[in-house]
Parts: structure tokens; C-alpha cells; sequence
């Protein structure tokens, strides 16, 4: 999956707030849009190689947007909805390796006040899943969320109930950078986020990862990678 069409080479200088950075281009600074809003600690330092979209428009406030940084030696995505493109994209190729025999898929499915990001139709049952973009990794460790998420929350506990009324329910953790090797609840930083997310494993929710092969034009998951939640480990979706 390509990032854009035209992509040039920066390099990052700031981030004046949550959706802006600045960031110089052959020689001259631009603005331009920061698609993640979470915190990326470790990421966004002065001086860090970035890739840009370069696609202005009348309605733009900037012409550029941010989707690559350079870490050490690898480029990681600051793009988090491609974690839902890349998952639809392995749906309908039906190459996720820890979901499969279902029928067919929608995106975007309502269920009452609440919206979730896929319903998969499964001979028995439906299949709920949810996707959450982890940007933060620490010596091989990715860490969700980077910032205190009430809508991560509300997630885990809306899978919880559809798990308790006999559908399945699944959070699959899409790290976009190769260096993840594996996932856990950043209780650190939200401590009640890894308090459900443990409950939602207790209760039956399912726990997948997945990380990202990342080009300097391109990104497409790579490898499943197991996903913890602080206290015991988990794997495969299945309590070990």
C-alpha cells in the first residue's frame, strides 16, 4: 500500500501542536499536517529525516502531510488509519493468519450508539473487531496507548457486552514499524485502559498483533506478534 502519489523528502524542526509540524523541504520550511495526534515520544525530535505527501488543495490548511519518520534504521508510519486499511486490505485477501472461515465482512459497522471498525460473518456467529494504530515501541516492545484514550476504553467494554451475548469479539494491535516484537497495555500512561483490556481478555475478548514491513513509498503488514496485557501473556487470542 503506497502512501501517496508524490512523497518528498524532509527533514522535521517542531511540532506547535497536535495536528501541525514544521518541517524543511529543499531548503525551505512548510507546514504540514501530523495525521497521528497522539504524543510519539521518541519519534518527532528536531533534526529526524521525515517523508511527505505532497497534496495541495483549496481546501488544505497545509499542502503537506507528515507520514514518515526516521528511526535509527528503519521508517515508521505516523499515518495510524492505515492500521484500518491494512487490515481491510488482508480481509478481503483473507491473509490474517488468526482470523479465518468467515463468509463475508463489512466496515464500519453502527450497533446501537457505537460504531466498530469491522463484522465478520462466521458460520456460528458475528465477529466484532476493533484496530488500534501503536506507534510507541521500546526495545522491541509496543506500548497502546501513547496517550490516555476514554474512546479505547469505551471500545473494550462495547466488546465485552457483544462477547457476552455469544458473539466474538477481537482488538487487533497494528504496530506500523518492523522493529515490534511484541505488544502490550501501556498502563503507565493509562492505567485504567489496561484494567479492561485485561477484563475484556478474562471475558473472552480476543488479542492479536500485527507488525509492519515499511518502505520509504509503501507499508504492509509483516509478522503476527503476541500481545500482553501486563499481567499474563497472551498469544494467539488464547489465554496462556
Amino acid at each position: 500500500m503506497r502512501f501517496g502519489e508524490n512523497i518528498v523528502d524532509g527533514i522535521f524542526l517542531e511540532r506547535p501542536n497536535r495536528y501541525l509540524a514544521r518541517v524543511e523541504v529543499e531548503g525551505k520550511e512548510v507546514l504540514a499536517h501530523v495525521p497521528d495526534p497522539g504524543r510519539l515520544p521518541g519519534l518527532l525530535l528536531a533534526g529526524r529525516k521525515v517523508r511527505l505527501v505532497h497534496q495541495p488543495g483549496p481546501k488544505r490548511k497545509t499542502e503537506y502531510t507528515l507520514v514518515l519518520v526516521r528511526h535509527g534504521s528503519i521508517w515508521v508510519s505516523t499515518f495510524p488509519v492505515f492500521a484500518n486499511a491494512l487490515i481491510k486490505d488482508a480481509l478481503m485477501k483473507r491473509t490474517l493468519p488468526f482470523l479465518k472461515g468467515y463468509s463475508d465482512f463489512a466496515s464500519e459497522v453502527k450497533v446501537k450508539n457505537s460504531r466498530f471498525d469491522f463484522r465478520l460473518t462466521f458460520p456460528l456467529n458475528l465477529a466484532y473487531v476493533e484496530v488500534k494504530s501503536v506507534s510507541l515501541v521500546e526495545k522491541g516492545l509496543g506500548q497502546f496507548p501513547d496517550a490516555p484514550t476514554e474512546r479505547g476504553v469505551k471500545h473494550v467494554k462495547e466488546l465485552i457486552e457483544l462477547c457476552a451475548k455469544g458473539c466474538r469479539a477481537a482488538v487487533v494491535f497494528v504496530s506500523q514499524r518492523s522493529d515490534t516484537r511484541s505488544i502490550t497495555s501501556n498502563d503507565d500512561i493509562d492505567p485504567v485502559f489496561g484494567e479492561w483490556l485485561r477484563k475484556a481478555r478474562d471475558k473472552g475478548v480476543e488479542l492479536y498483533g500485527m507488525n509492519c514491513k515499511v518502505t520509504p513509498t509503501t507499508i504492509s503488514l509483516y509478522k503476527a506478534v503476541e500481545v500482553t496485557t501486563g499481567r499474563r501473556r497472551v498469544a494467539g487470542g488464547n489465554e496462556q
